[in-house]
């Protein structure tokens, strides 16, 4: 009759075992995942040619100075100042319907393009034709649109 087993030994692999094991762990891994490391290395080597990676490693490197500055950059009542700005202008921008500002972002634009070519024209405007422009429906209608902006704006101050 055989002997009641009273130790049980664990098995502890080796060193080479080891390795082995996480060598083919590894090696699973890259089977399942080749499609998004190799974006991931694309991505790598584009940081590397435009120069940012070397920027990168340079601030993890520098990290706790680049931290201090951040810190006591953004401490300072300016910029403190500028993101509390930043926030009320982006929930602003929020309470606007797109629409309304494309519309208005165009209007600048091209206001902006036909008053460069007015210049570039070396076009003078005297009190008559100010005159004249208040019957133009375009000139007439940004003007209320203005009217009313200000109005708006007033009854806020």
């Amino acid at each position: 009759m055989a002997k009641p087993t009273t130790v049980i030994r664990k098995h502890e692999p080796t060193e080479a075992e080891k390795q082995a094991q996480a060598l083919g762990d590894l090696v699973s891994f890259v089977a399942k995942n080749g499609d998004a490391l190799q974006e991931t290395l694309k991505v790598i080597q584009l940081l590397h040619e435009s120069g940012a990676l070397e920027v990168i490693g340079a601030l993890i490197q520098s990290r706790e100075k680049v931290m201090e500055i951040g810190v006591s950059q953004l401490s300072k009542p300016t910029m403190t100042r500028g993101v509390n700005n930043v926030m009320s202008a982006v929930g602003m921008l929020g309470e606007l319907e797109p629409e309304t500002i494309k519309k208005v972002f165009e209007g600048i634009v091209n206001g902006m393009q036909h008053s460069a070519e007015e210049v570039r024209a070396g076009k003078k405007t005297g009190v008559m034709d100010i005159m004249k422009a208040y019957k133009d429906p375009d000139i007439n209608r940004a003007l209320t649109v203005m009217l009313g902006f200000l109005k708006g704006m007033g009854q806020k101050l």
